[in-house]
């Protein structure tokens, strides 16, 4: 029952808050926006409402000074999947990708009829850059696909790494970089690829600002490139007001926040290093180190991930990421979103408390190995 209830919930991919539940599926930064800015959104919204957004033009000119571009490097989507679409689109006939990952890359590329080519690492979810290249000259790979810290595993390539990868594959037509994720890790002092724009025009940065900036209800991302020519076929295929009036305003307000957001990444941090070490005192589950804000879990007796998201959902009102369909992992992982201190910690205890039914559903095996209908029934 509880089952049914989670995948029909989940496929809504969204509008969670009609259901009374505590959401730790979707990845946002639960520490912005501040209450300064989201009062100054109230106060201007009957206006913002009622009025037209700029053009794609300005919108993205406006990101672009904030970001250390050039107006003709930037160009701002609906969210990141709809410039995912875009670029798919035009630019990938062969797409090599580092599995396990954000699946909507491989969906929509299959949806638009290119080919892709998962490539699993011999070092578990750390990537090999040199297995990966050989991957992509051994399938003719025309493009590759890199997320940086990936999603769902939280595993980070250096820069180093990155620029040696982009050295190694000049003659691909495109290399894909999603950096949603980037502003939470602190691996290193210069992590983004976004000064490397003009040195590989093949490069293409690609960033949701629904993660990082904890704003998915208003659909805000961008594709960043030094390839002019490549930046303005991309704005073409994007509707002249595709981002609505209240995103334009956040777009322009953003940037007297810099330092509240700056403080609020380093909450995130702080929140999911808590987080972490609390999922590690779950006796069935083992969390990975991650630099992201979600952490991936192996779950090592008792449940499925199907069944762990059903229990906790009919328990505790509590949505997590069922892995066990992703390319490149099994039926035993569940990825968890990082969100406040109380809130993970609500979560952590409502895993503690099914802990005995994990323990009770082991014992209730009988000796031809059939679960005892009592076992799997007990809470």
């Amino acid at each position: 029952m509880h089952t049914q209830e989670v995948d029909q919930l989940s496929s809504l991919y969204g509008g969670f808050w009609n259901h009374d539940v505590l959401d730790f599926c979707y990845m946002t930064n639960r520490y912005f926006p501040p209450t300064k800015f989201i009062e100054d959104l109230q106060e201007r919204l009957p206006e913002l409402l009622g009025s037209y957004p700029s053009t794609n033009s300005h919108l993205s000119s406006l990101l672009a000074e904030q970001l250390g571009l050039k107006q003709n490097e930037v160009v701002v989507g609906n969210g990141a999947s709809e410039l995912i679409n875009a670029v798919l689109s035009r630019y990938v006939n062969r797409l090599a990708v580092p599995i396990p990952t954000f699946e909507e890359f491989i969906n929509r590329a299959l949806i638009l009829g290119r080919e892709v080519f998962p490539f699993q690492s011999s070092d578990g979810f750390d990537l090999n850059v040199d297995e990966f290249i050989g991957h992509i000259n051994e399938t003719n790979s025309d493009s590759a696909l890199l997320i940086r810290p990936n999603n769902p595993t939280g595993t980070y390539m250096l820069k180093a790494d990155l620029i040696y990868f982009l050295n190694r594959m000049r003659h691909l037509n495109l290399v894909l970089v999603d950096e949603s994720f980037l502003d939470f890790t602190d691996a290193e002092p210069d992590t983004s690829a976004l000064d490397l724009l003009q040195d590989y025009p093949n490069l293409l940065v690609l960033k949701s600002l629904s993660k990082n900036c904890g704003i998915p209800g208003i659909r805000l991302g961008y594709a960043a490139t030094g390839n002019v020519e490549r930046l303005e076929e991309l704005r073409k295929d994007v509707p002249i007001w595709s981002i609505n009036s209240l995103a334009q305003f956040f777009l322009q307000e953003m940037g007297k926040y810099r330092d509240q957001y700056t403080e609020s990444c380093g909450k995130v941090r702080e929140a999911t290093r808590n987080l972490v070490q609390g999922l590690a005192g779950v006796p069935y589950l083992s969390p990975f180190p991650t630099h992201g804000n979600f952490v991936l879990c192996e779950i090592l007796h008792g449940f499925t991930g199907e069944e762990l998201a059903a229990r906790l959902f009919g328990d505790s009102r509590i949505l997590v990421n069922n892995c066990g369909s992703k390319l490149g992992l099994d039926g035993n992982f569940i990825r968890v979103a990082c969100r406040t201190d109380e809130d993970n910690n609500r979560l952590v205890e409502a895993l503690l408390r099914i802990d005995e039914f994990a323990e009770v559903k082991m014992a209730g095996v009988n000796e031809t190995g059939v679960k005892t209908n009592e076992a799997l029934d007990a809470r």
